[in-house]
């Protein structure tokens, strides 16, 4: 009976574990997805990026109005809530929910925000944290 190579047992296991993640992880979206229906939410597409001293966030929030938009941001996360509106029947479906933990700290007192054709750009200052000082 040949003996398996220590190397093909590791890659063997490694392969399982990897299979049992990806179906643990198929497993957390039904069950967020379940969840959303149960609550009529909807978590919007969004993307969150770093852009010399700035924080960028832009979320797709089709089909809500501007005025029922809500912006709560802290140092160091946006929290979005709107209803969610069918484009086409102009009906209520849902609320979008959306709340993201930052990479940096922010100074809230530097957001901007606009809303244009169903998408969301929030642009935030990073917050200096500390200060270069000259050695006399």
């Amino acid at each position: 009976m040949e003996r398996k190579p220590l190397w093909r047992i590791i890659l063997d296991e490694v392969r399982r574990m990897e299979a049992e993640v990806n179906k643990m992880e198929e497993e957390i979206f039904k069950m967020i997805k379940e969840a959303e229906g149960m609550r009529k939410c909807i978590t919007p597409l969004y993307n969150l990026y770093e852009s010399g001293d700035e924080v960028i966030l832009t979320a797709d929030l089709p089909g809500a109005n501007k005025e029922e938009i809500e912006l709560v941001a802290g140092e160091d996360y946006f929290k979005i809530e709107a209803p969610c509106r069918s484009p086409v029947r102009k009906i209520q479906e849902g609320r979008y929910i959306l709340h993201v933990r930052l990479p940096v700290k922010i100074d809230p007192e530097t957001i901007r925000a606009r809303y244009k054709e169903g998408v969301l750009e929030v642009v935030a200052k990073k917050k200096i944290t500390g200060y270069k000082i000259k050695v006399e």
